[in-house]
């Protein structure tokens, strides 16, 4: 059986014997298929709107520009037919949001730097100041509007992060990050959240994408409930039975922008690794355009200590970047792990530990020399999107714990 894998903004070939297939794992097709805006209930938002002195519509980032866009042009429409006058309406395109075209020449644009926008402190956590975009200051009734989606290491992501860190400054966002404290990643989206949910009548317009890209779920409500309801829709359609652990497991990030770097690419680790077994074979597409992604990252990986090592560090002073450094050479303890990219096979092999593919056909073959012909072997085509369950428990990387 022959299965195209997504691969940067292209898709790569992989071929598997049909005697070895043990599943593909894909999504559940949702149930709605006709889903628009139209059908919102945007008189909350409306009445909040008429006594602010300023709109804030926030844009998030999505993997389809046009469902955002449309998302911002029916809020900005309805609240002009209900009387909201669009000199008070604002558009504030957070960190990785796209650019929108089409909006009204009088409505006001503006993008965020995380260096260069003035910001404003907004609370102070357990341990870093809390600094945003000013423009969401005062009396301003905020709507923020994105996609949400499955992020294996902090639960979601998209959405949920549009205000922190999507609006804040670089020292905030950076802060955050590196921490002097054990953490759990998913602590990062509650955080980011809780910073979000304390700007007073704070409202979403979310959504979630099929695997065709097109909205299966809209949802509007104050934000947490927004996250709350769209979360439950992912893990409906993401939560997938596999039939048995596999020797070999073959699985693609899901290409851009997921597999722009190896940073990135640790994030879709934890579905094939679910349903691998031990000392089995992982084999991994992801293009990797940006290299390995991040300073930090690199730093800790070229270590190339023991994970219990960097473990031990990270439960006294976290480090996002270095915990999935740690992941990953927990990874590589309990399994082989191919990587089809185009970073040099020499940083593959010596920083990093994994094993270079030409080919995701070549690695597949160079697996079962070592595994045997007859190894059975399991098929992602898109790990993003995906949360593999077996009925029998699997020897597996647990990442960086805090016990």
């Amino acid at each position: 059986m022959e299965v195209w894998l997504p691969y940067g903004q292209s898709e790569v070939p992989v071929r598997i014997p049909d005697e070895n297939l043990v599943d593909i794992l894909q999504p559940r097709q949702p149930e709605n298929s006709d889903v628009n805006f139209d059908n919102i209930n945007t008189d909350g938002l409306t009445s909040a709107a008429k006594v602010a002195d300023r709109v804030c519509i926030v844009a998030g980032e999505s993997r389809n520009q046009t469902v955002i866009a449309n998302a911002i042009k029916f809020l900005i429409n309805r609240l002009c037919n209900d009387g909201v006058p669009v000199g008070s309406l604002t558009v504030l395109r957070s960190l990785r949001a796209g650019s929108i075209t089409g909006l009204p020449s009088e409505l006001q644009v503006v993008s965020h730097s995380p260096q260069t926008s003035p910001t404003i402190n907004i609370g102070q956590s357990a341990d870093f100041a809390i600094s945003i975009n000013n423009l969401i200051a005062g009396n301003t009734l905020p709507v923020v509007v994105g996609e949400l989606r499955l992020n294996h290491l902090l639960g979601y992501s998209g959405l949920c992060d549009a205000i922190f860190p999507g609006l804040a400054s670089e020292k905030s966002a950076q802060e955050q990050l590196v921490r002097n404290k054990p953490m759990d990643p998913h602590d990062l989206t509650n955080e980011r959240l809780e910073i979000a949910s304390n700007l007073p009548n704070i409202y979403g317009l979310g959504f979630v994408l099929g695997p065709d890209l097109a909205p299966i779920e809209i949802v509007h409500d104050t934000l947490d409930q927004t996250v709350m309801k769209l979360s439950a829709t992912i893990r409906s359609i993401s939560t997938i039975q596999a039939s048995r652990s596999a020797d070999i497991v073959v699985m693609s990030v899901g290409g851009m922008p997921l597999d722009e770097s190896l940073l990135t690419t640790v994030e879709s680790l934890p579905p094939g690794l679910s349903i691998l077994k031990r000392n089995g074979a992982l084999i991994v597409a992801s293009e990797c355009s940006q290299g390995h992604g991040g300073t930090d990252f690199y730093s800790w990986a070229k270590e190339q200590k023991e994970a219990r090592h960097l473990e031990t560090r990270l439960r006294h002073h976290f480090n996002f970047n270095g915990w999935k450094a740690a992941y990953l050479l927990r990874a590589l303890g309990n399994h082989r792990i191919y990587l089809a990219s185009t970073i040099p096979d020499h940083h593959l092999e010596h920083t990093f530990g994994l094993k270079p593919a030409k080919t995701m056909n070549g690695a597949v073959q160079a697996a079962q020399r070592v595994l045997g012909g007859d190894a059975s072997i399991s098929v992602i085509p898109n790990a993003s999107l995906v949360i593999p369950t077996i009925k029998q428990p699997t020897h597996e990387p647990k990442g960086c714990s805090d016990d």
